[in-house]
């Protein structure tokens, strides 16, 4: 029992996450773009801690994209396991004109439960050790009795 209460309270945040909805927003930037001229922005998210999925533009037709790459919460190119907290994007204009389009990215706020965030698969492990050291602790100090040998009548 001592073993699989440390398991079931794992299991608490995941089970609330599911019927919480995570937030996902969008941020979009409008453009003004010259004729025949590239024009570049950071979008961030409004939160360091959020992540950015996915990007977008408005007008793909006359302003396809030149380039894009995912930002950290500085504003600087993401690494391998940084947080992705923006996009870089830069559109290219086609037409004789000014071309008004936008640009947009998807941001996805992070699952707390009371302020923690849901535990990594890692802390399962933490869990079981958990429960290893209770129940270690708990048989030392509620340990049986000596069994007495019945004593046997002729």
């Amino acid at each position: 029992m001592a073993l699989t209460l440390p398991l079931a309270l794992y299991g608490v945040p995941y089970a609330y996450a599911t019927t919480v909805a995570q937030t996902t927003y969008m941020v979009i930037t409008n453009y003004v773009i010259a004729p025949f001229d590239v024009a570049s922005h950071k979008i961030q998210c409004t939160s360091a801690s959020d992540s950015a999925l996915h990007y977008g533009s408005g007008a793909p037709g006359p302003a396809p994209l030149n380039r894009a790459w995912a930002l950290n919460s500085v504003g600087d190119a993401a690494v391998t396991g940084e947080n992705p907290n923006g996009w870089f994007i830069e559109l290219r204009s086609t037409v004789n004109a000014d071309l008004f389009t936008n640009a947009y990215i998807i941001c996805q706020s992070p699952i707390t439960v009371a302020g923690i965030g849901v535990p990594e698969f890692g802390s399962l492990y933490v869990a079981i050790a958990l429960g290893a050291v209770v129940y270690f602790m708990l048989s030392k100090r509620f340990n049986r009795r000596p069994t007495i040998s019945a004593s046997i009548n002729p």
